[in-house]
C-alpha cells in the first residue's frame, strides 16, 4: 500500500467521524431540550423557549468541547 491510501482512508475517517458526531449532537441537544423542560416544570417554572434552547445549546456546546479536547496521537 502507497502513502496515498492512508491519507484516502484518513480523510473518509474524519469525514464519517465529523458527520457521526453531528447527528449525536443533533440528538444531544433534543434529549437536553426535554431534560430541561421536564426539570423547569417540576420545579414550577415557567420557561420561555429561548432560554430553553439557549441552555440546552450551551449544554450540548460544553459536552462537545470536553469530548474533543482530548487528543489521540497516532502510533507509528
Amino acid at each position: 500500500m502507497s502513502n496515498d491510501d492512508f491519507r484516502v482512508r484518513d480523510l473518509v475517517d474524519s469525514v464519517i467521524g465529523f458527520a457521526a458526531s453531528i447527528i449525536l449532537a443533533i440528538i444531544a441537544f433534543f434529549i437536553t431540550v426535554f431534560v430541561v423542560v421536564t426539570g423547569a416544570d417540576l420545579a414550577n417554572v415557567a420557561v420561555d423557549g429561548d432560554f430553553v434552547v439557549l441552555s440546552a445549546a450551551l449544554i450540548v456546546a460544553a459536552s462537545i468541547i470536553a469530548g474533543g479536547s482530548w487528543r489521540n496521537p497516532m502510533v507509528e
